[in-house]
């Protein structure tokens, strides 16, 4: 493990002090567990609040949506229908921005359509649709982002997607032996 990536935090709570140190994602996965052995309620709490852990949800989507090293979204299955791709489209923006790749979680018209490659009318009705249904918001003229409740469906609905991909068309299906 390179010294890059190692992550050492210490928690000091009623006198006593544990040091967590390790990969980034283990470190927090320890830090969550510690809370819940010190605070119970939390592990319950934890449960119903939906945080997504973006890490883990690029990785679930990593076979429809990608990120380049500033943040910007590529979309890698054109055959998606207009409104799984720009909610792909808008998941890889949220997620660059909380990673920090992105100065913030909206995109305007333009970017979301050129990103998809679809027509910018097109994008426009498919996000009024999107909007009505709660799954974006608009925040400015021509700019919207995924509302926690979108995040949450888009999520399902990519993994719903990708299961179904694993298991092969039905063409290649009944081809198998």
């Amino acid at each position: 493990m390179s010294q890059e990536s190692k992550l050492k935090v210490q928690i000091e709570h009623r006198g006593i002090r544990h040091t967590i140190e390790g990969e980034p994602e283990k470190v927090l996965r320890a830090i969550n567990q510690y809370i819940s052995e010190i605070y119970p309620a939390y592990d319950i709490v934890s449960r119903l609040i939906y945080s997504p852990d973006y890490l883990t949800l690029l990785d679930e989507v990593s076979s429809f949506i990608n990120l380049t090293k500033d943040g910007q979204p590529i979309l890698l299955r054109s055959d998606l229908p207009t409104d799984q791709a720009v909610a792909a489209i808008l998941l890889a923006i949220q997620a660059a921005f909380k990673l920090g790749r992105r100065a913030g979680d909206d995109a305007q018209v333009a970017e979301i359509a050129k990103a998809t490659g679809k027509a910018q009318k097109t994008v426009q009705n498919t996000l009024t649709e999107m909007s009505r249904a709660g799954i974006v918001e608009r925040i400015g003229k021509g700019s919207y982002r995924l509302t926690t409740a979108g995040l949450r469906e888009v999520q399902e609905t990519l993994k719903t997607l990708r299961e179904a991909g694993e298991g092969g068309s039905e063409g290649e299906r009944g081809e198998r032996v």
